[in-house]
């Protein structure tokens, strides 16, 4: 208690005192009727401890002030920016060679026609024209969809055997996928539909897709779960992991491991597997070359290598917004071969109606 404070208090108590005194005389003049002494005198006494408080509580300077943060700078923003790049380049590559990556989770509605022709080394020409459409179902607010498709999802066919051979397949899958949560970093929904024309005829299917996204400083981490049960074949599982970054401006770096874990084939196959990694280069608004070595394996009866090789594919839009043409030639060495080399081309011509009004921006973001 300061000196001063404390001089205040025993003036007040010396006040009251005298008060109380003078109070308590049996005289005709005094002051106050003796029933209302006790309460004057608490009264009294609160003011002066009330006065002693208020002097404490005055504020005290701190002896050292807080540090403001640190505003941010130009290599910071720089820093932010190129972070924020490989979110965007990545989907303008997926978006432009119309990848799954993009299309599986597409806003708008969509329908795309693809003729292809492949020629390779030793074997038959093999022509094939496939059909797919993503359409929003009315009044659902884009969160239920029709998918129709006559074409192998494209995480299966890097997983089969036969890796740069266009699939021969029959099947066409007609399903309704309902959209749970559809962000940024997380999307996730649920298919369920038929396929038809496989061996069984009529194949029922259900099962969530999940993709999460991290980012690591200059690079991203994209992790893909797909889970299925099919009538014929039982469960199956595949998983995706792919690491990008933007590499010198119009360079896109994405190296990418698929796995795929079946119920009808576990026992002879094992866990197929393959590394991917791709290197894309954007020449321009309307063309893009990617560069990519893929090699194939399987767990069962042992770890083995099915196939390795590298293509080319040069995807071109032209005429209109709509059409693309793809020359892709490629070079494969596979087990049942004997590892030979075998050259091969496919020429492919692509139309795709609808999607083009949500389509990210059309160049890759440049570094300052």
């Amino acid at each position: 208690m300061s000196t001063r404070a404390l001089h205040r208090l025993n003036s007040h108590a010396t006040f009251i005192s005298v008060m109380y005194t003078k109070c308590s005389m049996p005289s005709p003049q005094r002051c106050v009727s003796r029933r209302y002494r006790w309460p004057i005198a608490c009264l009294l006494l609160t003011a002066g401890l009330t006065t002693h408080t208020g002097a404490q509580s005055l504020p005290v300077e701190p002896l050292i002030q807080p540090e403001q943060p640190a505003q941010p700078t130009r290599i910071d923003r720089l820093h932010t920016s190129m972070a924020d790049s490989v979110n965007i380049a990545a989907r303008w590559f997926d978006s432009f060679f119309e990848d799954e990556r993009y299309i599986a989770e597409e806003a708008s509605s969509r329908i795309r026609l693809r003729p292809s022709l492949l020629l390779q080394e030793g074997e038959s020409a093999k022509l094939k024209f496939s059909v797919g459409a993503r359409l929003n179902v009315p009044r659902f607010n884009r969160k239920l969809k029709l998918v129709i498709s006559d074409e192998g999802d494209s995480t299966t066919d890097n997983l089969d055997s036969r890796r740069f051979t266009t699939p021969e397949s029959n099947e066409t899958n007609i399903g309704l996928q309902f959209i749970l949560h559809e962000r940024d970093r997380l999307n996730t929904n649920i298919t369920s539909g038929v396929k038809l024309g496989g061996a069984h005829g009529v194949d029922f299917f259900i099962g969530p897709r999940v993709r999460k996204t991290w980012r690591l400083d200059l690079w991203q981490l994209r992790f893909t779960e797909r889970i299925r049960w099919y009538t014929d074949i039982g469960w199956e599982s595949q998983t995706r992991l792919d690491l990008e970054r933007v590499i010198h401006n119009t360079w896109f770096f994405r190296s990418t491991l698929n796995s795929r874990a079946r119920e009808d084939d576990y026992r002879d196959s094992g866990l197929r597997y393959d590394l991917s990694p791709a290197l894309t280069h954007q020449l321009n608004n309307r063309t893009a070359i990617e560069y990519k070595w893929s090699t194939s394996f399987v767990t069962r009866p042992r770890q083995r290598i099915e196939e390795t090789g590298f293509r080319l594919r040069f995807r071109q839009q032209f005429w209109r917004d709509w059409l693309f043409y793809e020359i892709n030639p490629q070079l494969v060495f596979r087990n049942n071969d004997d590892f030979r080399a075998t050259p091969g081309i496919e020429f492919r011509l692509e139309a795709s109606f609808g999607g083009l009004d949500v389509k990210p921006e059309k160049t890759v973001p440049r570094k300052n």
